[in-house]
């Protein structure tokens, strides 16, 4: 029988942000990271509430909402919450599950030693939040 954890690595070899990382670094990341599950309409995260978490989806859906309008889907694969884990602000939107919402999250304030400690994901990390901010952009015109 798999564990939770070697559930979680063909997800992670499938995301563009763990791209390049070798079998043991995954398994390694992997065993860090903590479980957490939603149920359906379940708030996530509040636009304009702080938080460091970060969150990975393995399974379900959610909805992110700017000043309550959807602004994009997300499913198995996607992340949220770097923004505000990443400079502690607060957060820029608002995520909601849609359906029963299975992730996998960092330690609290975990982010950014991650990144330090992978540097690969720091790498692939950028052109993901940049092509977050130009579909953001682009929503807007």
């Amino acid at each position: 029988m798999a564990t939770t954890r070697e559930d979680v690595i063909p997800t992670l070899e499938k995301m563009p942000l763990f791209r390049g990382l070798p079998r043991a670094e995954l398994d390694g990341i992997a065993a860090q990271l903590d479980d957490a599950t939603f149920l359906a309409e379940h708030g996530i995260i509040t636009e304009g509430m702080e938080g460091p978490e970060f969150f990975i989806i393995l399974e379900g859906t959610a909805s992110v909402l700017i000043d309550d309008h959807p602004v994009a889907t997300l499913g198995p694969g996607d992340f949220f919450g770097e923004v505000a884990a990443l400079d502690g602000g607060p957060r820029t939107a608002s995520v909601r599950a849609e359906t029963r919402l299975r992730c996998v999250t960092l330690p609290v304030g975990g982010l950014r030693q991650f990144l330090l400690d992978h540097p690969v994901v720091a790498v692939n990390l950028v052109p993901e939040m940049a092509r977050r901010f130009r579909d953001a952009s682009a929503r807007r015109h």
